[in-house]
């Protein structure tokens, strides 16, 4: 029987496959290529285990966890040789918690394929998350992340060390200055010469052009309407041309030439 040939936009293409199942929170199409002595070695000290069945042992809590968007993907081919292929990559995540803020976060990954038997499979991933945080700050989170820990909790606890560089600041038209996460807020509404910023709790008026609040909100902020910039995570559903949010009746216009874009966007 002829060896199955597999080029290299396979590999990268099954590469994403592992990647996205794995945040979608589907455990089969995460494992199902992983050979018998499959090697995992993630950022945390526990997060090593040989097996598809160790694996989903110490990534449990993990997969339990909300499924998260994935972008900005980048997938390389580093090495390949006699059924051997090792792909390097980055990408990132966010995700929507229980408590209605966001997590994100940017991860780095290396996997090895190997043809065993004439079958495709995963012999190794080996994932970092760029946490862009001093090490002499690692003693002053409250729990070290271990098997039992709540993975976006334990991301939460880091996003708050750096809380200050993290929010954003906004000057009302009282003159007053407002610092807001970008993951408290809900959408920015323009209104001539200034913007409205809708969060959570309350709404107000701030001086400056949407389009200029464009430029300097994170990339999660989409503009769906020559009117509206709305955080993408605070979506629950969209149809032609409504965008509902989450735990709110609030629905806001889609333009017709945004429409498809904001979709893909929502489905990568």
């Amino acid at each position: 029987m002829p060896r199955t040939m597999y080029k290299e936009e396979t590999i990268i293409q099954k590469t994403q496959e592992v990647v996205r199942g794995f945040y979608d929170r589907d455990i089969i199409k995460t494992t199902h290529l992983m050979s018998d002595d499959f090697m995992y070695i993630g950022p945390n000290d526990f997060q090593w285990s040989k097996g598809s069945d160790e694996f989903k042992r110490i990534t449990e809590k993990e997969l339990h966890e909300p499924a998260a968007i994935v972008s900005d993907e980048e997938y390389h081919l580093l090495f390949h040789e006699r059924g051997v292929w090792v792909v390097y990559g980055r990408y990132k995540i966010m995700a929507a918690l229980e408590d209605d803020n966001s997590i994100y976060a940017h991860v780095r990954c290396t996997f090895i394929w190997k043809l065993i038997k004439g079958e495709l499979s995963l012999v190794h991933i080996h994932s970092s998350h760029a946490q862009d945080i001093p090490l002499s700050q690692a003693g002053l989170i409250e729990e070290p992340f271990t098997e039992d820990t709540e993975f976006f909790a334990y991301l939460k606890q880091l996003a708050l060390m750096n809380t200050n560089l993290k929010r954003l600041s906004f000057r009302d038209r009282e003159k007053h200055y407002r610092y807001l996460l970008p993951s408290e807020i809900l959408y920015l509404k323009a209104a001539g010469q200034c913007t409205i910023v809708y969060t959570k709790n309350e709404s107000f008026e701030v001086w400056g052009l949407l389009a200029d609040f464009e430029k300097k909100l994170p990339e999660v902020f989409h503009r769906i309407h020559k009117s509206y910039l709305v955080n993408c995570m605070q979506i629950d559903s969209i149809q032609r041309y409504r965008a509902k949010l989450k735990y709110s009746a609030t629905e806001l216009p889609i333009s017709k030439e945004r429409y498809m874009e904001l979709k893909r966007y929502l489905q990568r």
